[in-house]
């Protein structure tokens, strides 16, 4: 028995082709996975004015260069006041003539304060800059209102005009006169120092705005019957009894008061107010006369 096996010529063929064939199966590997570089593209955006926001947002084109705007480009506060007066009025000239215009006054940030028909608006006070602006819609328009917020305005078609940056200056009125008194009631004062020599005098002079004596008294006391409303000083005036003392009387100028020895206290300012009016209700009686 012969333990050696033995190939037939077909048979190493097959094993050839085999082998021929196995490196191709072996070998073969999936192409490499890598990431695909991806191009980045950079769209410039216009800002003509370099002031931060874009030319299509920004309601106030041109503003000079170091400007600190609000977020629709316009300045946030303005130094030279264009108007003094509680009412503005401004211009508009332009536009398409379509759709509903109206006219919105907003403050420095653009929060809407008043929308109107016309280009006025009133009830301004205080020291402001605004910002004044036309919209022009067709059909409804939503948030036009104050308090809401410009960029919240909504409509079907609508168009923002520039804005015009105005600052409205009102002087604010002065606060009201502190009353010290009212007329009808007596003006009592306290008077400490002074002179007690022998041979002086003390007069007391309530002194009006003109400097003129409307009263004179022995005592710091004085009554307000028939004097206006206003300004007056009360003056302690010590002086020598000797009978030389000279203008010393209502409707003279306190400045013209003379004497052989005299003294003059320092003013002690004071205002007369009139009385407040106090409605009061009287009940009516109606009996019938026969």
């Amino acid at each position: 028995m012969n333990p050696m096996i033995h190939f037939t010529r077909s048979g190493i063929r097959w094993q050839l082709l085999l082998m021929l064939l196995l490196p191709l199966t072996v070998w073969a590997s999936p192409p490499a996975l890598v990431l695909a570089e991806t191009t980045k593209t950079q769209v410039a955006v216009a800002d003509a004015d370099n002031d931060g926001v874009p030319d299509a947002n920004d309601r106030c084109p041109n503003t000079p260069t170091g400007t600190t705007v609000n977020t629709y480009g316009c300045p946030l506060t303005q130094t030279t006041c264009d108007f003094t007066t509680v009412s503005i009025t401004l211009t508009s000239t332009g536009g398409s003539g379509d759709g509903m215009l109206r006219y919105v006054l907003a403050d420095s940030v653009g929060q809407i304060l008043q929308a109107s028909e016309t280009p006025s608006f009133t009830g301004l006070t205080g020291a402001h800059t605004y910002m004044a602006l036309s919209i022009s819609h067709d059909g409804s328009v939503s948030n036009l209102t104050a308090g809401q917020s410009l960029s919240s305005v909504t409509a079907t078609c609508f168009d923002w005009s520039d804005a015009l940056i105005v600052r409205v200056c009102v002087p604010q009125p002065p606060p009201p006169a502190r009353c010290d008194y009212t007329i009808g009631t007596s003006i009592v004062l306290t008077s400490t120092g002074g002179s007690i020599t022998a041979g002086t005098l003390t007069r007391y002079v309530l002194v009006d705005s003109a400097g003129l004596m409307v009263q004179i008294a022995s005592g710091p006391s004085f009554a307000t019957a028939g004097l206006l409303p206003g300004s007056y000083s009360a003056y302690a005036l010590v002086y020598s009894d000797d009978q030389r003392i000279v203008n010393l009387q209502t409707g003279q100028a306190l400045g013209q008061v003379q004497s052989s020895c005299l003294a003059l206290s320092d003013p002690l300012r004071l205002t007369l107010c009139n009385a407040d009016c106090v409605a009061r209700c009287v009940p009516f009686v109606i009996r019938r006369i026969r």
